[in-house]
């Protein structure tokens, strides 16, 4: 899978199936189509299953090496686009279970040697506690079941072995107003906060909060994730929620303005000791 709920994506396929009708039409090999495209032939056969999106700059690479017409040119040109950006519905991915979209998420953080992630409002699903999880999954999503909303909880808790994995690297950046956006009971809330400064104390976790009077730089008032460093498993992705849908962006020039939406807000954050001092401060608030 080349990112969350990915498998839903029409748009890789076809640019799949376009490209490899190409290859054959013009009587070349993946191994031939890989040497001439600059890709390996572990990556042809994932864009040519849908698994992964080809780039416009690839996708037009791999057309005029299969001297591919014009309007071939054009048609797998314009799928790239299409495939490069993906909103899916959650009404639709819901009919999988939280618990399999959670799934889904962690086989793409398994790719991902460096993940950052901006929150302006929450605790990242990575460092929730599951009383924490269970009420933002009950009041965020669709009409979940009670099974259906433990079954998410437990798939959550589930990927965050991976913050021990000290190959990885993980950033998170947050406003200080998340430390005290309140979805339980105080008791909760301790718990929540005394999570936090645990994994933040870990050596391949950063944890930046911005406080609340901060001047900041960048305008982002929505949260998202960056899979990064994935290697054979393909391009960096972002990845990016709302109330009625998710959006999967791998087009080279949005990813990479995302990249510098976070470097703004990891600009603007103070980490360490002092972040802790901050966590520390809304720990009190709810004592």
């Amino acid at each position: 899978m080349s990112h969350p709920f990915g498998e839903l994506s029409a748009q890789r396929k076809a640019l799949g199936a376009a490209l490899r009708r190409l290859r054959r039409a013009a009587g070349l090999s993946g191994e031939q189509i890989a040497e001439r495209v600059g890709l390996s032939q572990s990556q042809v056969s994932r864009i040519e299953l849908g698994d992964r999106a080809a780039p416009a700059a690839v996708a037009e690479r791999w057309a005029r090496a299969a001297e591919a017409a014009d309007q071939d040119m054009a048609e797998v040109l314009a799928l790239a686009e299409a495939a490069a950006t993906q909103a899916i519905s959650w009404r639709r991915a819901m009919t999988r279970g939280l618990g399999r979209l959670q799934q889904d998420t962690q086989e793409v953080e398994a790719t991902a040697a460096t993940i950052l992630n901006w929150q302006p409002l929450g605790i990242p699903g990575l460092m929730q506690v599951p009383e924490y999880a269970r009420r933002l999954f009950a009041a965020g999503y669709p009409s979940p079941g009670e099974q259906d909303v433990a079954a998410g909880v437990a798939a959550r808790m589930a990927r965050q072995v991976i913050l021990y994995e000290e190959s990885r690297r993980f950033e998170f950046v947050m406003t200080s107003a998340s430390l005290y956006w309140r979805p339980g009971p105080v008791s909760m809330m301790r718990a929540q906060l005394d999570r936090v400064s645990t994994i933040a104390a870990l050596g391949n976790v950063t944890v930046g909060i911005i406080p609340l009077g901060t001047e900041v730089t960048a305008w982002c008032d929505h949260g998202f994730d960056i899979f990064d460093d994935r290697g054979e498993a393909g391009l960096p992705v972002v990845h990016v929620e709302n109330l009625t849908s998710a959006l999967n962006v791998e087009d080279p020039e949005d990813v990479a303005a995302y990249r510098d939406a976070f470097s703004r807000l990891r600009e603007a954050a103070v980490t360490g000791e002092e972040a802790r001092h901050l966590i520390a401060a809304a720990a009190t608030e709810f004592a």
